[in-house]
């Protein structure tokens, strides 16, 4: 099964992505992403056609925090 990604434009040109998304891209759970995003307090949120869409800097830093997770626990 192929899950297209959809990204989001806003009128800055700022790249949006909704949850759905970043699951695909990350490759991680939904309730993974949830708690990161809580946790850090990643508040850059716009809400379209009932989705709360985050910009390309929080799917970044949500990446960093996931692979920083793995290479810790390789290490270990």
């Amino acid at each position: 099964m192929k899950v297209k990604v959809i990204g989001y434009l806003s009128r800055e040109n700022d790249k949006l992505y909704d949850i759905s998304s970043m699951i695909e891209i990350i490759g991680t759970s939904r309730s993974k992403i949830q708690r990161e995003i809580k946790r850090n307090q990643l508040s850059e949120t716009l809400v379209y056609n009932n989705k709360n869409l985050y910009t390309e800097n929080v799917l970044f830093t949500i990446m960093e925090k996931i692979l920083f997770e793995k290479l810790e626990r390789e290490n270990v």
